[in-house]
């Protein structure tokens, strides 16, 4: 019994990569804190909403990647190189979920979160705005006419740093208090562009291919060379981020200590020598650095809000 009720909870993980949820989850949390620390208002049941409606469009976006990497041979193409690794569709490119079951478990993610949208735009008509803004970018960002991931010109990242950044967190702070301030907006700016380096890392798996089918990523315009120095400055412009929050009381100012953790990218970044083994590792190294310091600075606002 145990076995066969894992099984399809771990194909919808799988399916769904629900493991790196919580780089969703952060920007949402740190925007209800921070909304309770300036404000002193939290309204719980807006919140969960906004929680769960912000995770399930993350994880449409995400079988949305896949299903479009998959049918334009962007998976294939990482796959057939020894030099790549390809990082979605692992379902599909084994044949073990067929690109219909992809499609209804996207549609059954949207229809979540647009739920949840609705309900929360009862007390804020504005998130609806909010909520189209996300799926406009979750959707379009592999899927045709538009593909702006494929386009290059870090307007992926751009989406990206919208997507992980100010929509989630200046969002959950517009539902909480009924507006968006300029410290909701600034506070999102660490964590957008710490999503950013997460996803610019990611290229580093399988840029040869993304050159191969068109897909333009910065690593794949610059060559994985000239991509590291990049990489060494987006840590680094992470950190300049949080300490100017911390010194203007965005946060509060010992939300400085957030910045230890962007030593684990920035050493396995110098670490990383083209091997898919030291990229697989800068990834691991990028994802724990970007939960680790949310976590900083959320516990932060929580203790700020507690003493104010």
């Amino acid at each position: 019994m145990s076995s066969a009720i894992s099984r399809p909870a771990n194909t919808f993980i799988i399916a769904t990569r629900a493991t790196v949820l919580p780089v969703m989850a952060i920007p949402v949390l740190i925007g209800g804190a921070l909304a309770w620390e300036k404000t002193s208002l939290f309204h719980p049941l807006l919140f969960i909403g906004t929680l769960i409606g912000t995770l399930a469009a993350h994880l449409a976006a995400n079988t949305v990647n896949d299903i479009f990497d998959f049918q334009s041979g962007a998976d294939q193409a990482a796959a057939s190189e020894d030099t790549s690794l390809p990082s979605g569709s692992t379902l599909l490119l084994s044949g073990r979920l067929p690109l219909t079951a992809y499609w209804r478990l996207t549609l059954a993610l949207f229809a979540i979160a647009l739920a949840c949208g609705i309900i929360l735009a009862i007390a804020h008509p504005w998130v609806i705005g909010l909520a189209i803004a996300g799926f406009l970018l979750a959707f379009f960002y592999v899927a045709p006419p538009i593909r702006y991931g494929y386009i290059g010109h870090g307007l992926g990242e751009t989406g990206i740093f919208l997507s992980f950044g100010l929509l989630p967190l200046a969002g959950t702070y517009y539902v909480q208090t009924g507006i968006i301030t300029g410290a909701a907006l600034a506070a999102s700016v660490p964590i957008g562009l710490f999503t950013t380096a997460i996803l610019y890392f990611h290229h580093f798996l399988h840029w040869r291919a993304d050159r191969a089918i068109g897909k333009m990523t910065p690593v794949a315009v610059l060559g994985a060379d000239r991509a590291h120095l990049v990489g060494i400055a987006l840590p680094v412009t992470v950190a300049v981020a949080i300490i100017v929050d911390g010194l203007t009381s965005i946060f509060p100012w010992y939300t400085i200590f957030a910045t230890i953790p962007i030593v684990f990218p920035l050493r396995a970044l110098l670490a990383a020598d083209g091997t898919i083994p030291k990229y697989g590792a800068l990834m691991a190294q990028a994802l724990r650095g970007n939960i680790l310091s949310g976590l900083i600075i959320l516990i932060a606002t929580i203790i700020g809000g507690a003493i104010r």
